[in-house]
């Protein structure tokens, strides 16, 4: 196959994707060097965030050999936030796209465009449905039994994770300004909006659940808020100001996100790489591992301190050697720290209750298992 040449002119998709079209983009793309696409079957995928399809394509008798013919184009919503989430993933993918050798468990792309003055964009992908499936589905993710993915799919998942933060970890690019600094990371006049932003979600949450929501828990976030712009000053300004033991996050890292190989011994993949940033590994892990895990799903065999203990081995198997238990322990704990704080924002945001009160539920008792009271100075008992 053919080096790729992901930075190309967008290419205006038709309404419904034409040979020609897509004829035009892999050759812009430097994948169909000679013949033609000559058919293309459409099928239409449900997602939420993005108009994607599939695409099952055959070939003139003549075209380059060894062609992908099942893909997966995406382009992306015309709301405001999807327009930039699209062109995020085109700028990851187009960055990614000249590295050697290339990042782990990234799906193979062969096409990644956007416009400047629509804000639309594509993506042509791999179609992996046929290899690998994901771990669990959107709707079975929070709360039920089907949540819970297999041992065999959470081992994938958390070296899959591992390998990819191991690629990142102080990795030049970082530095390089290809990739933007976590939200609340950047500097202290992002904290401060990250703040007032929650503060905001909040006070409007306590205000219009107030017959309901219980009063223990208006005492512990009342209590982490107040203690929020002090840790950052204290740990997190000094930490991303020295760039040590960083790496690129995914940002939206749920089970749901990842490909499982259908047989053993398979790259295992991360989807969506629409916020992507500089930050702290433990954000992914916390994102993974508590967001929809009661106490008792994450205590159940040992389940959390096993993939913690393989994420960090898997870590130092690929190369980060100078990460210790204590420190992936603390980088955990701010990671419970920050998604703390996601269900406040997911109610602000219109997300239904039967959505941010069981996420709330998982993360307070993750933050609380981890006393992570102690590391915003908090005093307990």
């Amino acid at each position: 196959m053919p080096d790729i040449e992901l930075l190309t002119p967008y290419i205006t998709p038709p309404e419904t994707v034409t040979p020609a079209w897509l004829t035009e983009v892999l050759r812009a793309s430097n994948m169909l060097k000679q013949g033609a696409v000559h058919a293309v079957d459409i099928e239409s995928i449900d997602t939420s965030n993005s108009l994607t399809i599939r695409l099952r394509v055959s070939y003139s008798p003549d075209a380059t050999s060894g062609l992908p013919t099942e893909l997966i184009l995406k382009q992306n919503l015309q709301a405001d936030w999807a327009k930039e989430a699209g062109q995020e993933e085109v700028v990851f993918y187009q960055r990614i796209g000249a590295l050697h050798p290339p990042p782990p468990a990234i799906p193979p792309c062969f096409a990644a465009a956007s416009d400047a003055a629509s804000g639309n964009s594509y993506l042509l992908l791999l179609d992996l449905s046929s290899t690998h499936k994901p771990p669990v589905k959107h709707p079975a993710q929070a709360g039920s039994v089907q949540s819970m993915p297999s041992p065999l799919a959470i081992n994938q998942v958390i070296e899959a994770l591992a390998r990819h933060h191991a690629f990142w970890w102080d990795h030049p690019e970082l530095a390089s300004g290809a990739f933007q600094v976590g939200y609340w990371s950047r500097d202290a006049e992002r904290a401060a909006l990250y703040f007032q932003r929650r503060q905001a979600g909040w006070q409007a949450l306590i205000a219009e659940e107030a017959d309901w929501f219980p009063s223990e828990l208006i005492q512990l976030y009342t209590k982490a808020f107040d203690q929020l712009e002090a840790f950052w000053a204290r740990y997190l300004e000094p930490r991303f100001r020295a760039g040590s033991h960083l790496t690129l996050v995914h940002g939206d890292a749920y089970f749901a996100n990842f490909l499982c190989p259908r047989q053993r011994g398979s790259e295992t993949y991360l989807l969506d790489w629409q916020s992507p940033s500089v930050d702290l590994n433990g954000y992914d892990l916390a994102n993974l591992i508590a967001t929809f895990w009661t106490s008792e799903e994450r205590s159940e065999s040992a389940r959390e301190m096993r993939m913690l203990r393989q994420y960090l081995h898997t870590l130092q198997s690929n190369g980060v050697e100078d990460y210790t238990w204590e420190e992936l322990v603390v980088d955990y704990q701010i990671g419970l720290l920050f998604w703390l704080f996601m269900p406040i924002q997911d109610r602000r945001d219109g997300s239904p209750k039967e959505y941010w009160w069981p996420k709330m539920q998982c993360l307070v008792s993750a933050y609380r298992d981890w006393r992570c009271e102690e590391l915003l100075g908090i005093k307990l008992g």
